[in-house]
């Protein structure tokens, strides 16, 4: 919740600042305000948080399982990401996102761990995993805008796979049951509402700020998705610059399908540093 507050605190700032800067001359723009492509290429940094839970059948609620604390998973990664921008006609434009992670690690269990009616007790060695891809798609209309400035709302839909891992020693209803390994996994498109602000400082440096929300129940998935950003370009040459930005993703949903009935709750937050293309 600090987290999710945070972030639409952080947009709301950046969108205030950035409207009290003085106007600049109506020809001299950034190019993500003129050039039909952009694509951003770069290194997302974010600080990872997952925990899940998995309901068996014997138990009617699964305890959530923190897999950096608990399972001992890197909290940081560095991943490929990439933005891409479509600007088509005179108020459209279609953008898309990508990221991934992926990872696993052993660690001796400090406590019990329940997983699907299955416990690997401590002491243990086990080794947990996780993967995680996004694949966003964002189609939008411009509302207001002018050589300076444009503010935009759309619909979108975020490509969703989840998935983790534990293996190791395990004890069912209290019987050694060897080596298992337990795993979950899902994949969804989840629509969302959003907007997007990008503002032309000067021909040089250019400030562009998004947010997409969603809180609903979306077939067999029902939660909450945060998707931000807000950050600064700067042109190097013609078709090329480069850019610094926060960015947050936060979903947390509870999940009712076949093979897993339980919680994910991840979060991706960090910075965005990253080569611009315009063309």
């Amino acid at each position: 919740m600090k987290t999710k507050k945070f972030a639409l605190l952080f947009v709301a700032f950046s969108f205030g600042s950035v409207l009290s800067l003085p106007a600049v001359a109506q020809s001299d723009v950034h190019p993500y305000l003129t050039e039909k492509f952009s694509l951003d290429l770069g290194v997302f940094f974010p600080e990872r948080r997952l925990t899940m839970s998995v309901d068996g059948p014997v138990i009617a609620a699964g305890e959530a399982i923190d897999f950096e604390e608990s399972l001992g998973l890197k909290s940081s990664d560095d991943l490929f990401s990439l933005n891409f921008g479509w600007r088509f006609g005179e108020k459209w434009q279609l953008g898309a996102q990508y990221f991934g992670s992926s990872g696993e690690r052993g660690k001796v269990l400090q406590e019990d761990v329940e997983w699907n009616d299955i416990t690997f007790g401590q002491g243990t060695g086990i080794v947990a995993g996780q993967e995680f891809q996004l694949i966003r798609t964002f189609f939008a209309r411009k509302f207001r805008g002018s050589d300076q400035h444009e503010f935009g709302l759309g619909l979108g839909i975020h490509w969703l796979e989840i998935g983790a891992f534990i293996e190791g020693n395990a004890v069912v209803n209290g019987v050694p049951a060897g080596f298992r390994r337990e795993s979950v996994s899902a994949k969804a498109p989840l629509p969302n509402i959003g907007g997007w602000y990008t503002y032309s400082i000067s021909p040089k440096w250019a400030f562009r700020a998004r947010l997409d929300w969603l809180s609903a129940k979306v077939g067999e998935y029902d939660g909450t998705l945060i998707n931000a950003s807000a950050g600064l370009n700067y042109q190097i040459f013609e078709h090329a610059g480069f850019g610094l930005s926060y960015n947050l993703f936060d979903l947390d949903v509870n999940i009712n399908k076949r093979g897993w009935r339980g919680n994910v709750n991840t979060v991706y937050e960090g910075a965005f540093v990253h080569m611009s293309f315009y063309w």
